[in-house]
């Protein structure tokens, strides 16, 4: 168990290099200081969600640029008009100004039509735009909310083991310990009461690691830094 569980920790060290771009067999110290949080009074919605979301943030910038596009399109079909200015002057000739008015006026059918149809199909692409963003808020608020209950269900497992599981087994091994060294208890009855202890040390651990995962997951969608 030991070789496996090394083996693993070579290998996570591994992928952890490859994403830093480093030497794949450099070693680095890992902080294991346990931070927990509390979020049983967490409130995930929408808004919530479109200011810690990054995804969401981009759709929203797509919406804007897409409706930017729709008003640059309807400045098409109106008149246009610009204003020219220009001055030369040459040697042993009189200086020459010119000044002249241009208007543009979009009265061709088929370059009006054009025009309506991009505006349409900007439209259209809008409304999926729009869609998408909900989309994106409607999983993420499940997800989140899902992820909410479960990681308050996992916290008070935990809190259970820490708070009556394994301080019962812990007072249970003391006791069998001071009755076999008082020839009251058998070995086999206190070695059972070591292993009881023991392997619910093992258990707890594997829950508090259920817990950070949870955290991190929640922490992952709500983009919580």
């Amino acid at each position: 168990m030991r070789l496996m569980l090394e083996n693993d920790a070579r290998q996570r060290r591994i992928t952890l290099n490859t994403l830093m771009n480093r030497d794949k067999e450099v070693l680095f110290s890992i902080d294991t200081t346990i931070s927990l949080k509390d979020y049983s009074n967490l409130v995930v919605d929408s808004a919530r969600l479109v200011q810690s979301r990054s995804d969401i943030r981009a759709v929203e910038k797509d919406i804007t640029v897409n409706l930017l596009k729709q008003e640059s399109e309807r400045l098409n079909l109106r008149p246009q008009f610009g204003v020219r200015f220009e001055h030369m002057f040459g040697f042993g000739q009189p200086a020459q100004f010119t000044l002249m008015g241009m208007i543009r006026v979009p009265f061709a059918p088929w370059s009006a039509r054009m025009t309506r149809a991009t505006i349409e199909s900007l439209n259209w692409k809008g409304e999926a735009l729009n869609n998408q963003r909900q989309m994106i808020i409607n999983e993420a608020a499940g997800m989140a909310a899902g992820m909410r209950t479960e990681f308050v269900t996992k916290q008070r497992q935990v809190e259970l083991y820490e708070k009556n599981i394994i301080p019962a087994l812990r007072n249970n091994y003391k006791a069998m310990l001071l009755g076999y060294e008082q020839n009251t208890e058998e070995l086999f009855m206190l070695y059972d009461a070591w292993e009881s202890l023991n392997m619910m040390q093992f258990e707890y651990f594997d829950q508090m690691q259920q817990l950070l995962t949870l955290q991190v997951q929640l922490e992952r969608i709500l983009e919580i830094k």
